[in-house]
């Protein structure tokens, strides 16, 4: 069978549309594996990657400026990744740059985040190593979740049972919202307090209109005056009281030289300097009068009482 020219043009079309469609799909795998451009690298280190893979983009302030090209395991606890980044942004990499690990998306593929650090004019040298953030655990994220939703649903039917016993009438609060027996006995405290309020106004009355003691203190002076009158008595009876203390001092020194009781002082005089010479003390109960010489006093009062009789009787026979 013979080939026509026309399937010789369609089989040259197909051709050529199939190289090209591999060229391109060649180039754009290329450019988004950065296999026709500037490049430099770098790599960092993590603890936990999280599923990231060979491959994934790099992104930096949101644009994808990279590929991861390798993932290898240096110790049980850390791991090293090696990244392929464009060479325009490395101006533009300093030496305190973090990377950190993401999601593309809630549930989108892994990807490294590049973040500028503050101003430093040190830049990121090929090869050179970037600072790191170890990423989110998200199976300890999803049991901490877990927990508190737990713990949400426990304190839901708390909540459930509380409000329950609320709507019972049960409790103070139970009692104040859905029951009246707190509100009468309000009700009752609050004509306890007017009453008392009423009586207190009436004691407050009779004490400004002079009735009881109080009021007579604060409204009436007769009590004051019953007082002035109790204390000028008290100042007469002092004034009498000092008099006659006066008067019985002026009749002691009378007595002492009186010729019938001169011989009783000098002799108490004599005992008292006696006492003072042997280193004696002469106290209050030195001076009191024996029965003896009580009697010896008296005897010489009523003599001269006698004395004094017979002179006025002598006074009035003249």
């Amino acid at each position: 069978m013979k080939t026509t020219t026309s399937q010789k043009v369609k089989i040259g079309i197909f051709t050529v549309a199939g190289i090209l469609i591999l060229v391109i799909g060649i180039f754009l795998i290329g450019k988004k594996k950065n296999l026709f451009g500037d490049t430099f690298h770098i790599y960092g280190t993590f603890n936990n990657v999280g599923g990231l893979q060979v491959g994934n983009n790099i992104r930096f302030a949101g644009i994808n400026v990279g590929t991861v090209k390798d993932i290898s395991i240096i110790s049980d606890t850390l791991i090293r990744v090696d990244m392929v980044l464009q060479a325009k942004i490395k101006p533009f990499l300093k030496s305190n740059s973090l990377a950190s690990i993401g999601s593309d998306g809630l549930m989108g593929d892994k990807l490294i985040t590049i973040v500028a650090g503050p101003d430093n004019k040190v830049l990121l040298s090929n090869g050179g190593k970037i600072l790191t953030i170890n990423p989110l655990d998200f199976d300890k994220s999803i049991a901490k979740l877990t927990n508190m939703a737990s713990n949400a649903e426990i304190i839901s039917a708390e909540l459930a049972a509380i409000t329950m016993q609320l709507r019972q009438g049960k409790g103070s609060m139970g009692r104040l919202l859905y029951r009246d027996d707190l509100a009468k006995g309000l009700e009752g405290t609050m004509v306890n307090a007017q009453r008392m309020t009423g009586s207190l106004a009436d004691i407050t009355g009779e004490i400004k209109s002079g009735k009881g003691s109080l009021g007579r203190l604060l409204y009436n002076d007769d009590l004051s005056k019953s007082l002035e009158g109790t204390a000028e008595n008290a100042k007469t009876t002092m004034s009498t009281i000092n008099d006659a203390a006066y008067g019985f001092s002026e009749n002691m020194k009378a007595l002492q030289g009186n010729f019938l009781f001169k011989g009783y002082f000098k002799r108490k005089a004599k005992e008292d300097e006696k006492k003072i010479a042997e280193g004696g003390k002469v106290t209050e109960t030195d001076v009191e009068l024996s029965d003896a010489e009580i009697a010896e006093i008296e005897a010489a009062a009523d003599k001269a009482h006698q004395l004094i009789i017979e002179r006025k009787k002598k006074e009035k026979g003249q």
